[in-house]
């Protein structure tokens, strides 16, 4: 049965999903505030398009497309604008010329890293809030969540 706000009250875990949802709108509102501080350099899917190929070191416009679940045409057009804003490289695959190779420019990463910084400042200030008694084993839960969510490697 779920209440007036769609929670499954009787659910096992219905109190771990509702907190599970509050904390992922609170690192929601971290990571939009993160993309804010860097300026107007990116939206938050291009970040997320950003950090893609910054875990990948170099990918090609087929896996960019595949990872968001968009076609192709979709990610090039993507990787265009930020190609435009200098944040991302181009250029063909010498192993296979269908295929564009993908990866950051200097100042795509260190747009990486400027956001990464702002978003473990804002995550460490809000561990910090929470009474170290209550913070026993959050390190292991996170991780854990971290890998659940982990694409699985091929």
């Amino acid at each position: 049965m779920t209440d007036a706000h769609g929670r499954d009250r009787d659910h096992p875990d219905g109190a771990t999903v509702e907190a599970g949802l509050a904390l992922a709108r609170a690192f929601t509102g971290i990571s939009v505030r993160a993309v804010a501080a860097a300026g107007d350099a990116v939206t938050v899917p291009q970040l997320r398009v950003l950090m893609l190929i910054a875990d990948a070191g170099r990918t090609n416009v087929t896996a960019v497309g595949r990872e968001l679940d968009v076609h192709p045409s979709n990610a090039t057009r993507v990787l265009v604008r930020l190609g435009r804003a200098g944040l991302v490289e181009r250029r063909p695959d010498p192993d296979d010329r269908r295929h564009l190779l993908v990866e950051l420019t200097p100042a795509g990463r260190e747009l990486i890293r400027e956001v990464d910084a702002h978003r473990r400042a804002a995550v460490a200030d809000l561990l910090g809030r929470v009474p170290p008694e209550r913070r026993v084993g959050a390190a292991d839960l996170l991780s854990a969540l971290a890998d659940a969510a982990a694409p699985p490697t091929p």
